[in-house]
Parts: C-alpha cells; sequence; structure tokens
C-alpha cells in the first residue's frame, strides 16, 4: 500500500487527484442514499407509504455495485500496469469479477421483489423505472469491463513469461 501511494502521488498527482475524486463522489452518493432512505423511513405515516424509501434503496443498491465493481477493475490494472509485475491476484480477481456478478443480479432481483412488495399501488407505474436502477447500475462497468479484461490478461500473461525469463 505504502509503494502505490509513493507512486500515485510522486508518480502521477493528475491519476491521484481523479482517484480521490471519484472516491469522494462515490462516498457522498452512497452517504446521500442512506440519509434519504432514513428520512424516508422516519417520515412513513403508514405500513403502505414506502416508495421514498425503496426508490432510495433501490440508489444504494446502484451505487455500492457500481463503487464495487469500478474497484476490482482499477485494482486489476493497477496489479497488471502500475505494478509491473505478475501477480495471481489479478488472474483471482478475474473469477472474483465472474461470481461477483452473478451474486449482483441475484441481489437485485431480490431487492426488486422487496421494492415491488412495499410500493404501494399508486406508484406502480414507476416501478419500471426503479427495475432499471437495480438490474442496470452496474451493467456499464461489467460490459466495458468484459472488454479490456482480456487486454489485462494477456498483458499480465506477458509479465508472466518476462518474469520467467529473467530468473
Amino acid at each position: 500500500m505504502n509503494n502505490f501511494l509513493h507512486y500515485a502521488v510522486k508518480g502521477n498527482p493528475v491519476l491521484t487527484i481523479i482517484l480521490l475524486a471519484v472516491i469522494g463522489t462515490m462516498i457522498f452518493f452512497i452517504i446521500g442514499d442512506i440519509n434519504n432512505m432514513l428520512e424516508a423511513k422516519n417520515s412513513m405515516q403508514g405500513a403502505s407509504s414506502g416508495y421514498e424509501y425503496s426508490r432510495n434503496l433501490c440508489n444504494l443498491v446502484d451505487n455500492v455495485s457500481r463503487c464495487y465493481f469500478m474497484c476490482i477493475f482499477f485494482l486489476m490494472a493497477y496489479l497488471t500496469y502500475m505494478k509491473k509485475q505478475y501477480s495471481k491476484w489479478t488472474m483471482r480477481l478475474f473469477y472474483v469479477l465472474g461470481v461477483s456478478s452473478l451474486l449482483y443480479f441475484v441481489v437485485a432481483g431480490r431487492v426488486f421483489d422487496y421494492v415491488f412488495d412495499h410500493v404501494e399501488s399508486n406508484y406502480m407505474e414507476k416501478l419500471p423505472s426503479l427495475a432499471r436502477t437495480v438490474f442496470t447500475g452496474p451493467v456499464y462497468w461489467i460490459i466495458i469491463g468484459y472488454f479490456f479484461i482480456p487486454k489485462i490478461l494477456k498483458d499480465a500473461q506477458k509479465l508472466k513469461e518476462e518474469q520467467e525469463l529473467t530468473i
């Protein structure tokens, strides 16, 4: 971790500023969603009032998953391109990404079932919007990642071959 901080701050301050801005933005969104959920829960008049809570729950799941998948991709890129050493963790993260993608859609299905059960009937026309938020949130990161992961894995394999040749 200390080498990463040294490289990031002294080697590439623009990258450091961008990563800190992304991290700050994601933390801001996640905390905002949690606060909005708590406000909606506190202001509910009865058991049938739950659209605002459900909307913020969907946004929270979306933001947490985007942050999670973005961190996996950045970690894979860091291990391959910045560290410039072969690591088995790059390959392991590829498998973690695959399992995480499947698990995300299971969790998203459960969250949407909860939302469907708790949204009152006069907000039923807004359910497709909530479904889109829950099910397509990290899809962009997953799709983009699967386009770039073969290149990352290929470069990691080259690093492994170079390391074997130098030893």
